[in-house]
């Protein structure tokens, strides 16, 4: 009886401990999620997590996490399945949190929709938005869509054309980014000159549509802030 046992007790371990490696993302020191080993590891920005806890954006190098006080090179933000770490795609930002430091003058906003199949990725810079886009997950990949290069010849063409030329573009960080159920994307944006005195604000809402497998969007409603 003893032996009988012995078997199904033995695969019973190993089924715990293939289903644990495939996890792919556990708790570090910092009691953030680390994903993968080595030169492949990759650490989940842990407000960026999908409602339904199974994907998140995260950042990585080639030459693979730092330790200790050292700032990364060449940092890379992806979106990643946190079930088992696989990249769906790469995203446009380079921000990066060591739970001891982070990038200065960064921010990085993740808007999910309700059923956590679709994304918007603002990626700030200390004068700009370097990435405003729209991701729609299918399976193990992810499309994207450039919303600012979108939104940003709409806004510039409503100001007087003296005032075209030399300003940067920035999704609003501190004010909602928000993804609904139909596609619909609402967010504050402006246009300025980087240390100058005025800037031009838009309430935007973009709506996207996925049809066939591609995306396509449109600038539905753009009013003045003051």
């Amino acid at each position: 009886m003893r032996y009988a046992l012995a078997f199904p007790l033995a695969l019973f371990a190993l089924q715990s401990v293939v289903a644990a490696h495939a996890q792919g993302c556990v708790a570090d020191q910092h009691g953030g999620l680390v994903c993968g080993e080595g030169k492949a590891a990759m650490r989940v920005f842990a407000d960026t997590t999908s409602p339904s806890k199974g994907y998140a954006f995260a950042w990585r190098t080639a030459q693979g996490l730092p330790s200790g006080q050292d700032s990364p090179n060449d940092v890379e933000n992806v979106l990643i399945r946190v079930t088992d770490g696989a990249v769906l795609a790469t995203l446009g930002g380079t921000h990066w949190e060591t739970g001891e430091m982070r990038a200065n003058r960064y921010e990085l906003i993740a808007a999910w929709s309700p059923d956590s199949q679709a994304v918007i990725e603002v990626a700030n810079s200390r004068w700009e938005s370097d990435s405003f886009a729209y991701y729609r997950i299918d399976g193990a990949t992810a499309t994207k869509l450039d919303l600012r290069a979108l939104v940003e010849p709409v806004m510039t063409a409503r100001l007087p054309p003296r005032n075209r030329q030399g300003n940067s573009f920035r999704v609003h960080e501190d004010l909602p980014v928000t993804l609904d159920a139909r596609g619909r994307v609402r967010f504050t944006a402006m246009l300025y000159v980087p240390k100058g005195e005025t800037s031009n604000d838009y309430k935007v809402q973009v709506n996207v549509r996925a049809r066939g497998g591609k995306l396509s969007a449109q600038v539905v409603s753009m009013q003045r802030v003051r």
